[in-house]
Parts: C-alpha cells; structure tokens; sequence
C-alpha cells in the first residue's frame, strides 16, 4: 500500500541527521520521549532534503536500517500498557469501569460491558447503582473536583446482565489522570473468588498468622463482622480487635482499605484471569454495517430522530466520535437524524486497499447515500472528512442541497499545513513525500499509544494550544476523545496515513464546481486556519461562505458544539 521511498546511491544523499534519526528510533521502543526526537529528526531531514519535491529521497544505507527497525517492530509482542484507566480495569478480572464525573465510560473490561450494560463512550445508568449506595456515588462524583484521592465507598450494584446474580458488591476510588483538572471514579466488582494462595500471600506479604488469615477471608467473603464472629463461633469484641490487627499489619486506615487489599490480593492470585479488554464498539450501541457485492464493510449508526431529516456526518482526524448528549437531544427535537458512517478503514468500516484514498472514501460514500439515505441531504464534513463530500457533491450535484465543513481541512489550504504544530506537519509531509516512512513512524507512534495510554499521543497533538489543553483537562470531554481515537484505530494505524494522505488530494476543482452552498467553520484559535486564505474560498466560488469561529480550534466539536449543532439545524431544515 505504502511503496519504499525514492533511493540514492550516492553518499552524498547521506547526512549528518541520520545517526541521530537511526538513534532515537531505536529508541524509541523503550523511550517515550524519543518520539519526539524522531520528529524532530525528520523535519531536519525534510528540510535538507528540499521539501518541494514530489519524493524524499533516502540513502539505501538508512533505508536498510529502517527495514531492520520494521522488522523489530513487527516481531516484537504487545506493549503492557501504563495507562492508568486501562491499568485499572485490566488488573482484576471481574466487572470494571472507569467513569467520568459525569458519568461517560472512559475505560472498561469485557466482563464490565456485560454487569454494567454500557460500552466505552456511552453514559452510564445511574439506575445501576443500588438505593442503599447512591448517597455514596453522589458523594464520589462530588469528590471528582477536590484535589484529594482519599474518597473510596463500597457499592451496591444492579447488574444488567442476569448471570451476575441480584446483585455486585463493587469497590469504587478516585483515579487521577495526568493533566486533567478532575478525577475519574473506578468501580471494580468484589466478587472474586478467594483461592488457597491469597491466604499464603497474606502471610508472606504482611506476616499475618493462619487465624488472621481465616479472619480476612471470611471477611472479605460475608462483608460483616457479625457475620464473621457468628461463622468463627466468637464474640464480636474478639473480631474487632483481629480486624484491628489486621488492619495494622496491613497498613488499611479503614475497612473501606481493607477490602480493597484485600481484593487485590484475591484478583492476583486468579491465575492467568485479568480483566480482557474490549474491541471497539458503537458506544449508542445502534451501529448496523452494509456488506457489499465486493466484500466490503461499511459500517454507520446515528443520533436524533431516526426518521428525521437526513443529515450525514463525515468525520476526519479531529479527535471526535460522538457528539454531546445534549446535542443529541437538540436533534431529536428539531426533527433531524444525523446519520454517522465510519469512513473505510474508521471503527469497522473496511478499506480497500487496491484504491488511492479519495476514491475509496468515495465509493463507501455513494454506496451509503444510496442504500441508507436515498435522497438529497446535508452533508457535514468533519477537518478532512469534508474533502470527499466535496467531490461527491461536485460530480453529482442532486446528493447534497449543502454542504458544512467544520474545523480545519488541509486540502482547503494546502500551505496552511505549515503553520501546523511540528508532529502534524511533519508527518504531513512525510505523507505525501515518504509514505513509507509516514507509515513506520505512524506504527511506532502506535505502539507507543498502546503502551502509555492515549494521552500520550493527545499530549503532542494538542498540547501547543492552550484552548485545546482546556478542553483535555476535562475528563468529561477526554472520554470522549478516547472513545474517538481507538473507533481511528480499531484496524491499525494504516488509517491514520491514508487519512493523512488525503489531505494532499487536489480538491479546488471540485470547490470551483460546487453547484450547492457551503458553509465553512473556521475555529480561529486552529493553528491552520488563516482568515485570508479562507477568503480565497469564496473568490473561487461564491456559494463558498466562511465563518469565523472565535474560542476554538481542532477541537472545535467540544468548544463550540452548540454553534455546530445550529448551523446543521439551520440548513437542514432550509430545504425541508
């Protein structure tokens, strides 16, 4: 898919960037920092290498090493992860979830999308949470904004599947993430099974006598200390004060703590038992998929109101999945159904690997207007996710009565890619000059994701922004945004490069030929956006109408998802 860039013999196509480059990516395997030396490398490179020509040209000295690199990459086994939401429901192998403080679903196990009913990105239902113990929850969603970790309840959970029984006795704790300005809340089952080994570790590990060992046990089984001094055939007073030593021995301030450890030393000794990790899935839980006579996926859910004005919505690298709940709730009443189709190779949408990128965004596109929508809509194109509605419209004017582009699209301004932050736009260029290379970077740079979290990629992608940044402090909006990113990556990051790849695809053509309005919103805090070469839009064609957006930028979804979700209101219903 991605051919070996252009190769010189000559020594003189080596320099001096190469060792560096060779270095950090080697690096890079351990390192998460050197990432960024890599970048920095290439843009280096790219610079001595006169960026204006079609193709990068690389020594076949530094192309073996890079080959060899691959070849690493591709026999090395899957990263453990540090990413402390993953981390968390990972290491028990019962139910787990991590909540915003609103309460979106930021991170959860297989055996947590069964108890709790609810997917990655989906709201969950306060209902899930017993009568006895919503008081607790409360307390906890408004111990999200303190700057303590020190809140911790045991909950009562009504489980949504059948075969966990009545009810789920659940720990649940603040857990931080680096950089957001409140805390998620983890909720992991109890119920696990206590194996003849946990009473070893307990002894090994914090020198607790066979008769404490019962003690803990039981109590961690009955959750009841009368229950336990009735079992033990013992008075109470004799039980408080065993629990009290064990406490100490175990460095438990609380019951609440003492159960937690005592979980964890239960779920370790599971052998073999973590907490598997889901594939992706439509977090409305609504997403039906299209097979086609060529063998091809092409998958789609949507919001609002199903038999309302069709609206399609193309979405593009900006970290965006799902739209708000309230701007579903907006749709519905406005009487609008925003139809969201996964382009090829997005969530479980396939590729087409035999076709260039615009022509298979294309041919999915034409297959879902007409299987799906079948009559003139509003197309809504997310940062490059325009750019194959834009062709669409522009070869067959009857698809669309008009068109929004939301957030900066590459091919709109091709030079605004170098106003672009450093990762950005050097891959960018990579893209379009070195596929190849774009590919093993974007390979690294996945694995690093796999290891470190998604933050690690959202940290360098946005972190030169300040509005940007906001909006990555706010857990409520990150559960989102990783919810976006792994529905990008759910097949691998070849679909990060040809989405990269699409933005060089030559689209004022089609612009000049537009038979149908469109409206661009043009966040002016997007490092791409240049008010002046927007203007340069309309000039080309007058049904071209630019909007500022103040107090936004790539993110603009989140920041102004509001204006957004007016706009698409406002032209919907101009042709109904």
């Amino acid at each position: 898919m991605f051919l070996s860039p252009q190769l010189d013999n000559d020594e003189d196509a080596e320099d001096g960037t190469d060792l560096d480059l060779l270095a950090s990516t080697y690096r890079s395997v351990l390192d998460e920092s050197a990432f960024d030396d890599m970048i920095s490398g290439w843009e280096r490179k790219l610079t001595i290498s006169d960026v204006g020509t079609s193709q990068t040209r690389l020594s076949r000295r530094l192309f073996g090493q890079l080959v060899t690199f691959r070849e690493t990459l591709d026999n090395l086994g899957a990263p453990a992860t540090s990413d402390p939401l993953k981390v968390a429901v990972s290491e028990v192998p019962g139910p787990a979830v991590v909540i915003s403080p609103n309460g979106r679903v930021a991170s959860i196990n297989i055996a947590g999308e069964r108890a709790f009913g609810v997917r990655q990105g989906a709201q969950i239902d306060p209902a899930l949470i017993a009568p006895g113990s919503r008081d607790d929850y409360e307390a906890l969603l408004r111990a999200s904004g303190a700057h303590s970790n020190g809140a911790q309840a045991i909950l009562t959970i009504l489980p949504a599947a059948e075969d966990y029984g009545q009810t789920l006795l659940a720990e649940a704790f603040l857990l931080r993430a680096a950089g957001q300005n409140r805390a998620h809340i983890a909720i992991r089952s109890l119920e696990i099974a206590w194996a003849s080994r946990a009473g070893d570790r307990l002894q090994q590990a914090f020198g607790l006598t066979q008769a404490e060992c019962d003690v803990a046990q039981l109590f961690f089984q009955l959750r009841n200390l009368e229950a336990v001094a009735e079992k033990r055939r013992v008075s109470l007073l004799t039980i408080r004060t065993q629990i009290k030593t064990i406490m100490g021995k175990m460095g438990a301030p609380s019951n609440i703590e003492l159960m937690r450890l005592l979980a964890m030393v239960a779920s370790r000794e599971q052998v073999g038992l973590t907490g598997a990790a889901p594939v992706w899935h439509d977090p409305l839980s609504r997403e039906s998929i299209i097979h086609t006579a060529r063998g091809r996926k092409i998958a789609w859910t949507w919001m609002g109101d199903r038999h309302g004005l069709p609206v399609v919505m193309s979405r593009g690298m900006t970290m965006t999945y799902l739209l708000p709940a309230e701007c579903e709730a907006r749709l519905k009443e406005a009487g609008i159904c925003l139809y969201l189709p996964s382009r090829p190779g997005y969530g479980n949408s396939t590729m087409d690997a035999s076709l260039d990128v615009m022509e298979d965004n294309i041919v999915a596109l034409r297959e879902f207007l007409d299987r799906i929508v079948g009559r003139p809509c509003l197309g809504v194109g997310q940062a490059d996710g325009v750019l194959p509605l834009v062709a669409e419209a522009a070869a067959h004017p009857d698809r669309f009565h008009g068109l929004i582009a939301v957030g900066y699209a590459g091919g709109f301004d091709i030079p605004g890619l170098q106003r672009l932050p450093k990762i950005q736009r050097v891959m960018l260029q990579l893209a379009g000059s070195a596929p190849w290379v774009a590919e093993l970077m974007a390979k690294s740079g996945h694995r690093m994701m796999r290891q470190h979290g998604l933050d690690w990629y959202l940290e360098r992608a946005f972190r030169t922004n300040p509005i940007n940044q906001v909006t990555l402090r706010n857990p409520d909006w990150t559960a989102l945004i990783r919810n976006a990113c792994e529905h990008a990556l759910k097949q691998g990051h070849v679909t990060f490069v040809r989405e990269l790849q699409l933005t060089h695809h030559p689209i004022d053509g089609a612009l000049r030929d537009l038979a149908v309005p469109l409206l661009y919103l043009a966040p002016l805090d997007d490092p791409g956006i240049d008010l002046a070469a927007c203007h340069r839009l309309h000039k080309l064609n007058p049904k071209i109408t630019v909007e500022p957006v103040p107090d936004a930028a790539e993110l603009i979804l989140y920041q102004r998802s509001g204006l957004v979700i007016d706009r698409i209101i406002a032209m919907a219903r101009r042709k109904k």
